[in-house]
């Protein structure tokens, strides 16, 4: 349940009839909205979707980068099949590819560990801590201020993780004017139970990602697991399927167009409270710098596993995070090329600034100021914290960090330390150092470090860091790229972190007998710590001062927009939210239409045999003898595949479950249309679409092409 509302949050609970599409809300916030939500066509009580203690909302699960929904009362998970990847990806070997196979669990027995580091959640409570921080916030600023909300945030969560069981979190909303403490259920055994092959739960890859007209079968079931007792534990063979609270119900019957649908997931992260400004840098500087950086990373890791097939799998999730995050970022800039767009975002920003004049808000307008000087101080050295952060996410040198900071922070107080190395977080640092060698190759890690240092030393003396050109021997001039292919040499040739074994013994070392090593990557991890630390205090300080100045910016904001009879409602920030609306197609241009629903023939229409429109032959061969069983659409003459709505949704939405009005579920939100990439910055109404895997196909999948019949009993979908 949400308890205990702060005096910030009246602010909030505004009508907003006239645009409730947009917007992804708090649960709390949908009873304001009720009428809206029943003129759509939601039949349920909206309490029911506002109340945590509540079903659906008790089927909702979070796996901290994506979303997904519980499915039965012994655990079952669905979610992506981009979302499971990873787990999929830890059981595939080379000579048994469950990325390109797929995989299903026969039975409970075989159903597979998905790595140490999988876990999923369950939001239990949501609590208001809004007056308690912000009242001890009240006159400090810079470090003082920071190192003060740190300190509260760890004592909430302390006293908050009663059991360990429980994960709980501090989360900022409306830029600081708000926060809350969220409380979840972690389940730390989860399991690959049902994946599709590639060819079905990626078809079309990167080249229809974020496109429509789709067909891709987006899909993956997992299975929750606990102790014998009921608590959270790591694997083991003598855990048990978790008993589920709740589970979502399946409308085999699915959608048409124009019916109300909803969304219950954990979106990432958007930007639309930021101010023009930061657009411009994005738009200018980091889109341009991702997609410059990552096509060549896509490019280097191509070449090196193009004859180890081995490394293939290894990278396989890379390649999918780097092709999305290329993608996104070219159409972010091919969104802002309308100068519309941006241009109507700088005359609501110059509007507000007049109205800050016109009200007299001396605080508000002393808040954009500074905003302003922060803002520029940032932009500063932006090449080289980009370079520097890029070049330490180096898996061994990311490992050595990581080790050697673990190494100091055992000797502070848990209170004391850093909240990345505080005990509650221990487990976590193993288990991401164990699985290393999963996604690991020495010699691929080489080759992306060596460019992005050749990169980084590029940048004049002035940007770049003495401290850190010292470690690898850049000078600034035409030696640079030998001295650092030479420095690259001694380290690979003398580090054991390659190896398991090694790494994992550093976990209990002492910082004394780290700086007695000889290993190459510890040494340079000791070098490095001095860097890492006056970083981090600098990142600290502009946090906290950034916070501050946007907490009073918002405050004004808000009321501003209440005046006004805008929507409100806080940026994605990975918390619980419920977006709504309806089945509809788009009209991306003139004299172009496009349908809400993607069906069977789309498939054939694709297929080219070859990746990535290479569908299996038995789903071909079910598709051309028109074998629709019980999933045929009459509307479109076949099964459905993918559907559209006019939901807004964004990153950690992916494997969210799509419902209905009765909070049946009809499908899974996996992508939004290219049109609407930027709308993490400003919402679009008219061009905004999320794409769903159709819950028909989902099931024709399991039925027709892979025989999944324990789950469709399971879900209760066979008898």
């Amino acid at each position: 349940m949400l308890r205990k509302l702060s005096k910030y949050l009246l602010i909030l609970l505004i009508s907003t009839q006239l645009l409730a599409v947009e917007g992804m809300w708090q649960p709390h916030q949908l009873l304001q909205l009720a009428d809206d939500l029943q003129a759509k066509g939601l039949q349920i009580p909206v309490a029911n979707i506002s109340e945590l203690d509540k079903h659906p909302m008790t089927a909702m699960v979070s796996m901290g980068f994506c979303s997904a929904a519980f499915v039965s009362d012994t655990g079952l998970i669905i979610t992506n099949h981009h979302c499971a990847l990873g787990a999929i990806q830890h059981n595939s070997t080379h000579e048994n590819n469950l990325i390109d196979n797929g995989f299903y669990a026969q039975t409970l027995a075989d159903e597979l560990p998905g790595g140490a580091d999988l876990y999923v959640y369950v939001t239990e409570d949501i609590i208001d801590v809004s007056e308690q921080i912000i009242k001890q916030l009240a006159g400090l600023h810079g470090q003082s201020r920071y190192d003060k909300m740190d300190n509260i945030k760890k004592q909430l969560i302390n006293k908050c993780e009663t059991k360990d069981v429980y994960r709980c979190n501090v989360r900022t909303f409306h830029g600081g004017l708000q926060f809350y403490l969220i409380k979840q259920l972690q389940i730390k055994d989860v399991r690959l139970v049902y994946a599709p092959a590639d060819s079905i739960g990626k078809y079309g890859g990167d080249i229809d990602n974020w496109m429509w007209p789709r067909h891709t079968g987006d899909f993956t079931f997992l299975r929750a697991y606990v102790a014998k007792n009921g608590d959270s534990a790591q694997f083991s063979k003598d855990n048990v399927a978790y008993k589920s609270k709740a589970f979502l119900e399946v409308n085999k019957q699915g959608l048409q167009t124009g019916d109300f649908a909803m969304i219950l997931g954990y979106p990432g992260r958007t930007s639309r409270h930021k101010l023009a400004q930061e657009i411009d840098s994005s738009v200018l500087w980091y889109y341009p710098m991702t997609i410059k950086h990552y096509s060549k990373y896509i490019e280097l890791i191509e070449q090196e596993t193009k004859n180890r097939p081995e490394v293939g799998i290894k990278y396989a999730g890379n390649i999918a995070r780097l092709n999305n995050r290329m993608k996104n970022s070219q159409g972010m800039l091919d969104g802002f090329k309308s100068p519309q767009l941006l241009a109507g975002k700088k005359q609501a920003e110059a509007d507000f600034r007049k109205w800050l004049v016109a009200t007299d808000n001396k605080s508000a307008a002393h808040a954009l100021n500074q905003l302003d000087k922060l803002l520029a101080k940032k932009r500063q050295y932006r090449d080289r914290d980009y370079y520097i952060s890029q070049i330490k996410r180096g898996q061994l040198l990311n490992a050595a960090n990581k080790l050697y900071r673990l190494a100091r922070e055992k000797t502070k107080a848990d209170m004391d330390r850093n909240s990345s190395y505080q005990k509650r977080n221990w487990g976590r640092i193993k288990n991401s150092i164990a699985k290393i060698n999963k996604s690991f190759d020495a010699k691929m890690d080489r080759v992306l470090t060596e460019y992005m240092l050749n990169e980084y030393a590029q940048l004049s003396n002035t940007q770049r860091l003495q401290e850190f050109d010292k470690l690898f021997n850049i000078q600034g001039n035409d030696s640079d790229k030998l001295n650092i292919s030479a420095t690259l040499d001694m380290l690979y040739k003398n580090s054991q972190l390659p190896e398991q074994d090694a790494r994992m013994a550093w976990l209990d070392k002492t910082a004394e007998q780290f700086e007695r090593s000889t290993d190459s990557f510890i040494q340079l991890a000791i070098g490095m710590y001095p860097i890492n630390i006056q970083k981090e205090k600098e990142n600290e300080v502009m946090a906290a001062n950034l916070q501050e100045a946007r907490m009073n910016y918002m405050r004004a904001y808000l009321s501003y927009a209440k005046a006004q009879n805008l929507p409100i409602y806080a940026d994605a920030n990975s918390t619980l939210r419920v977006t709504y609306g309806n089945v509809m197609g788009y009209s991306p241009k003139d004299a172009v239409v496009y349908k809400a629903f993607t069906s069977l023939d789309g498939i054939i229409e694709k297929d080219t045999g070859v990746e990535p429109f290479d569908a299996p032959e038995k789903q071909l061969k079910a598709i051309k003898a028109k074998d629709y069983g019980n999933y045929h659409m009459p509307a479109i003459n076949s099964v459905p595949v993918n559907f559209l709505t006019d939901l807004d949704i964004t990153g950690g939405n992916s494997g969210s479950p799509t419902l209905d009005g009765q909070a049946r579920l009809v499908g899974l939100a996996f992508d939004g249309n290219y049109e609407s990439i930027n709308a993490d910055w400003i919402f679009n109404k008219e061009l905004t679409r999320s794409i769903h895997v159709d819950i028909r196909y989902i099931l024709w999948i399991m039925d027709k092409v892979d025989n999944a019949d324990r789950l469709l009993q399971e879900m209760g979908v066979k008898p």
